[in-house]
């Protein structure tokens, strides 16, 4: 206890009085986290200002002050907050609290707002100096039981257990009052029991289990390797810590016997106590005779919930107190357009307002007890790119420690972890699986961080022995439903931010298990949206580019070649280092990078084109689409019989029979026995023989090369389609579900593997063919929705090029209106070759093709060629000076971004290889058109399923082929889901933007892809 005041109780209290203690701090935290998932409309008045934190915790304070909770009504209700982070705790221990997070920025400007609230309320917003929130509920509970009265303190923060004794319990409001049914964590009092439960020892020994623990959310030091399940088995067994601490060279174990009997440890152990203990005799500056609760004015409430524009609340306000809402006027002051709302705004650090380099306050405290309008830049205050520089540097500097990471192994541990995960309000989660296809793969184990270091792995279905058959299940695991029961209400908890590094996966396996986890934060996407083209996006690579650690591989863990055994059978101990670091690699990184995105500019490419889409791909994944095997064996049958055609005419053709797939008998045939001009030769001294090679003699008029392309074509379709499609058939949906990367191109633009459902070609017979064996079940019909032009109407709106923007604006054919710019020929009764020339030179600019390519394209001569894009620049001038800006800009900047503020880097523009360099150039003209185009369709699939639940259909969006989108809808829907796709997929820019050409989309349904295409 400290010395610093004499103890004083209040003599108004008496028992029998109820004192609610809320934990204001916490609960801040809690309602923030619970309401950044809901509605926006919800999250922000009309002027933009946060406020969904407020509107709960206005709510919640309502049902405290008419209500109470549990079946009890306060007497006296004090809500209490931590005024600064310099608490006397950090003169005892510097780094106390110093890896807290700052708090989020839309958060920033309503932490006075609660403040505004509780005074509403006809309330005190309780804090001090020099002590933390948890002091003074302390020294309140210990004044009101010294009275007699009952204590029941609000919060869901560990600290304050060991308050818990007779006539003092606590409350957990968690998310069971805001939603109730499965998935959500319901309210419960917390008495003696729940406490031993959590600590293993009564209240009055927390504080000692704490002290050997320590806290990483806290930066509290503890004994390094002990855990609070050890600590309080040493505790049980010694008494106190002090005890243990006089007694620790009589420990068995070794590792413990070496910790506590080291002299540094010793007295880290004993500082952190300190820090733990909380002051119970703090002279406070509001007496508990101030905090009697009584009936709220309703006029003054009735103004601040107006204000703020709590249109619910306010009615019920009004209803409760029998007072004539309309007859109220809200605040002025905090209304939008008031004095006090410009200083909150202020505040607020948005998206849009990332580049100004506003400032953002060191410690929440500092931000919420003065007004930022005019702060200037200095001591407690940082502007986001210093936030993100001393994260980086923090990243860096805090090492990473397996020896602390906890291998769970009992419900009771997992039930700590859970509360430990409510606490912090965020969690980094990971999971461990027998095979890498997330939709057949089994759930081994769990692993989850909850700060930096401070990281468990939950196995659940280990097994003995390293065979492909042999070794049962390991005892001490729990079972899989009891876990999946245990963390379900957490993992679908809105209140608790769930980070996980590609957490697509984690989302489709999870849902095999009913759990829809979320929300979600992804650090794969995270450092996509700053880096795309600057490296890649794995964990393993970000940990060694922003934490400078070299994470633990798979093959480490489970062998390599034959020897490698799926990670059911991988040790327990060597999978507790590989999946706890997982975790905890992702906590850390989600922290490194989290700022940068305000600091550069990016939340609004994240927020809105990355994250959303997580969660719109998983359940696309899920629902995979159905395929006709006999349509497959079939054509797979007639490819072999076009192969075998093609293998004699090729024959035939060089003279002699060879291996056709091989590069070296081919290349001895083309430039050694044939002796065809153009040869080049690979780095391995054979002649080249790739794709480019064989187009440039096929160009020449030589026919071998071209039927080799032929037959390589048809090849790799038999091989990649229509014989391993029926392979990849789930065995349970029937179905095909193939795997969308979010972060595998520069620009935005999706990719799908395991199968590629996206190179099947269009505008091949063969392909289309294909297409046919996908089809729609039965009382279905699949309905293909494609963007018409998109990039050739983006060409026009990014470039402003008149011409184009007035066909597309007219509906005018773009492609004929080309070829009569060009060629000077009517549209009206176009020759169809004319037509289809400029189609290849229209779509080939956007790719900055080459005279060479246009001439391979069109069957003319280069100089013909050289000649079209001579006078189509002629004809539209602006596409030249469009081109040439982008090479300017990109060869300055390195990077180039899409209208929607998605940057694209390419750090090899400034290669010394010119043909590189032109390359890159080429591509650099091509993002930022591709690139919008990509945008564009996410922001479409983003909505869509919302768009078809309140259209009330039941159409479900299946695939995602670059500009195309394919749904699956009953027959009897189709006609109604038609238009609602469309209006979705042509306002998807809106409102971020309006195009200066009009979107246009064709969709048509059938009873397979092909005919619906």
């Amino acid at each position: 206890m400290s010395e610093t005041a004499p103890k004083t109780s209040a003599p108004d209290l008496k028992p029998g009085d109820h004192l609610f203690l809320v934990d204001g701090s916490n609960f801040i935290f809690r309602a923030y986290f619970q309401s950044i998932n809901q509605d926006r409309k919800y999250n922000a008045r009309s002027d933009g200002l946060p406020s969904g934190a407020v509107r709960l915790f206005a709510t919640k304070l309502f049902q405290f002050v008419k209500d109470g909770v549990l079946g009890v009504k306060p007497t006296h209700l004090a809500i209490v907050f931590d005024k600064t982070e310099n608490s006397f705790r950090k003169a005892l221990y510097p780094a106390y609290k110093g890896n807290r997070s700052e708090p989020p920025p839309d958060l920033i400007p309503q932490f006075p707002l609660m403040r505004e609230a509780v005074r509403a309320f006809g309330l005190i917003p309780v804090e001090q100096d020099v002590y933390e929130a948890d002091d003074l509920i302390a020294t309140y509970a210990r004044q009101a039981r010294e009275a007699g009265a009952d204590v029941l303190i609000v919060s869901a923060d560990k600290d304050l257990m060991q308050l818990v004794g007779p006539g003092v319990a606590m409350y957990d409001p968690a998310s069971g009052d805001a939603k109730k049914g499965a998935g959500f964590r319901a309210e419960r009092k917390i008495g003696e029991p729940e406490v031993v439960e959590y600590f293993g020892v009564m209240p009055n020994r927390v504080v000692d289990v704490q002290a050997l623990a320590g806290d990483a959310t806290d930066n509290v030091p503890g004994a390094p390797g002990i855990g609070i399940k050890t600590a309080a088995q040493l505790i049980a067994e010694y008494g106190d810590l002090e005890t243990l601490l006089a007694r620790a060279g009589e420990i068995k174990q070794p590792k413990r016997r070496e910790t506590l009997t080291n002299p540094e440890i010793v007295e880290k152990v004993r500082i952190s106590h300190k820090l733990v203990t909380l002051v119970d005799d703090v002279a406070v500056e509001t007496p508990l005779s101030h905090l009697t609760l009584s009936q709220p004015d309703p006029v003054p409430l009735i103004a601040f919930l107006k204000a703020m524009e709590f249109t619910t609340i306010t009615k019920r306000v009004g209803e409760a107190y029998e007072a004539d809402v309309a007859a109220i006027d809200a605040d002025p002051a905090l209304a939008p357009g008031g004095s006090r709302a410009a200083e909150l705004k202020a505040l607020y650090i948005g998206a849009d307002a990332a580049d100004s380099q506003p400032m953002l306050s060191t410690a929440a405290s500092a931000a919420v007890t003065q007004p930022a309008a005019g702060a200037p830049a200095g001591d407690g205050w940082l502007k986001p790119a210093d936030l993100a520089a001393a994260r980086k540097n923090e990243a860096i500097a805090a090492k990473v420690d397996r020896t602390g990471y906890e291998c769970v192994r009992t419900l009771a541990d997992l039930e700590r972890w859970i509360g430990w995960a409510y606490e912090a309000g965020v969690v980094a989660i990971d999971t461990e699986t027998s095979a890498l296809d997330a939709m057949q793969a089994d759930l081994v184990g769990i692993s989850l961080a909850v700060a930096p270091g401070r990281a468990c792995y939950i196995p659940l279905q280990h097994r003995g022995g390293t065979d492909l058959f042999g070794g049962g299940m390991l005892e001490g695991q729990i079972p899989v439903a009891e876990a999946v029961a245990a963390l379900k209400p957490l993992l679908t908890d809105d209140g608790v931010l769930k980070v996980g590094q590609n957490l697509k996966y984690d989302l489709v396996l999870l849902a095999r298990y009913g759990i829809e986890l979320s929300p979600v934060e992804d650090t794969m996407l995270i450092s996509y949206a700053l880096d795309a083209g600057v490296n890649n996006h794995g964990m393993d690579r970000l940990s060694e580019l922003h934490l400078g650690h070299e994470t633990i591989t798979f093959a480490q863990v489970a062998g390599t070649g034959k020897a490698q055994v799926s990670f059911d059978k991988v040790a327990l101990d060597k999978a507790t280092d590989y999946a706890a670091e997982d975790a905890d690699v992702t906590f850390r990184l989600w922290r490194a990078l989290k700022p940068r995105l305000a600091a550069e500019g990016k939340v609004t490419v994240y927020e809105t084109l990355e994250r959303p889409l997580v969660e719109v791909l998983a359940r696309m994944e899920g629902r995979g689409i159905a395929i006709d095997r006999q349509i497959l064996s079939r054509l797979s049958g007639e490819f072999a019989q076009s192969l075998a055609r093609l293998e004699d005419e090729i024959h035939t053709l060089a003279g002699e029979k060879f291996l056709i797939g091989s590069p070296k008998q081919l290349g001895d045939i083309l430039f050694g026995r044939m002796g065809l001009a153009g040869a080049k030769k690979t780095a391995t001294g054979q002649w080249a023989t790739g794709a480019g090679v064989l187009e440039e003699l096929a160009e020449q008029g030589h026919e071998l090369p071209s039927k080799i392309l032929e037959w390589r074509q048809l090849a790799k379709l038999k091989s990649t389609y229509t014989d391993s499609l029926p392979a990849y058939v789930n065995p349970t949906t029937n179905r095909v579900h193939t795997s969308f990367a979010l972060a595998a191109t520069t620009t935005g633009r999706l990719s799908s593997s395991e199968p590629n459902l996206q190179n099947i070609p269009i505008r091949t017979e063969a392909g289309r063919k294909i297409r046919t064996a996908f089809v729609a079940e039965k009382g279905y019909k699949l309905i293909s929705a494609d963007y018409s032009q998109i990039e050739l109407r983006l060409l026009a709106h990014i470039a402003e090029i008149p011409q184009l923007r007035q066909a597309f604006a007219d509906g005018i054919d773009i492609h004929a209106m080309t070829a009569s710019e060009m060629f000077g020929v009517p549209v009206a009764g176009m020759p169809s070759e004319v037509r289809r020339r400029a189609k290849a030179i229209n779509f080939g600019i956007i790719y900055g093709i080459s005279a060479f390519g246009l001439a391979n394209q069109l069957a003319i001569s280069r100089e013909e060629a050289g000649a079209y894009i001579r006078k189509y620049f002629e004809r539209f001038p602006g596409i030249r000076d469009y081109m040439d800006q982008t090479k300017t800009f990109v060869r300055a900047n390195g990077h180039v971004t899409t209208i929607f503020g998605r940057v694209c880097h390419f750090p090899a523009v400034a290669s010394k290889n010119p043909s590189e360099r032109a390359f890159v150039e080429r591509q650099a003209i091509n993002a930022p058109i591709q690139g919008s185009a990509a945008d564009i369709i996410r922001r479409a699939m983003i909505r869509m399923d919302a768009a078809l639940t309140a259209a009330r259909l039941d159409a479900r969006m299946l695939l995602q082929v670059h500009d195309e989108l394919v749904f699956e809808v009953p027959e009897a829907q189709v006609e109604a889901a038609l238009p609602v796709i469309t209006k979705v997929m042509v306002d998807a820019p809106h409102p971020a933007l309006q195009l200066r050409v009009p979107l246009q989309v064709d969709a048509r349904a059938a009873g397979n892809w092909d005919e619906a295409h």
